[in-house]
């Protein structure tokens, strides 16, 4: 009987330790992470704006946005600046997460995607060291700004102001 008991309360440890392991979505205002992004995707500017101030709001937890975080920028261009800004300052909030995608706008076609870039990877800091080859690269860049941006960021990355 004791051997029995022992048997269903490991066992019942078990499942609880597999649905405690399980990753829950993020919700926010009612919705989960997943339907922000939806939205992100969308074409409805305003719901596009409303879920980018969400997915900031939401911070680090919301890294599974970063990719349409950075097709809305790839996609917005500077054609609005206030979701570029809002796209921007969501991102800023994902910390180190960001750097892979912001290691590929340096290699954008256009200029103004590569020296915001490189102006993110500065405000990332030393988290962003995984950049520095790249920033290394851009500061062979066509562009002055774009230059101007990866020296900047360098500089913040190794530790400077």
């Amino acid at each position: 009987m004791i051997l029995k008991r022992c048997l269903v309360l490991l066992v019942c440890a078990a499942l609880l330790s597999i649905g405690c392991n399980r990753k829950q979505e993020v919700i926010y205002q009612g919705k989960p992470l997943s339907g922000w992004i939806k939205m992100l995707e969308g074409t409805n500017p305003g719901e596009k704006f409303a879920a980018i101030k969400a997915i900031a709001e939401i911070g680090p937890h919301a890294a599974p946005a970063i990719p349409a975080l950075v097709e809305t920028i790839r996609v917005t261009r500077n054609r609005d600046k206030k979701m570029l800004l809002a796209c921007n300052y969501a991102l800023l909030g994902m910390g180190k997460e960001i750097v892979p995608y912001m290691i590929s706008l340096l290699k954008d076609d256009d200029w103004e995607m590569r020296r915001g870039a490189a102006w993110i990877l500065g405000k990332v800091g030393p988290d962003a060291k995984d950049a520095v080859p790249a920033l290394t690269e851009a500061l062979n860049d066509t562009n002055a700004a774009v230059r101007m941006k990866a020296a900047e960021a360098l500089k913040k990355i190794a530790g400077g102001q």
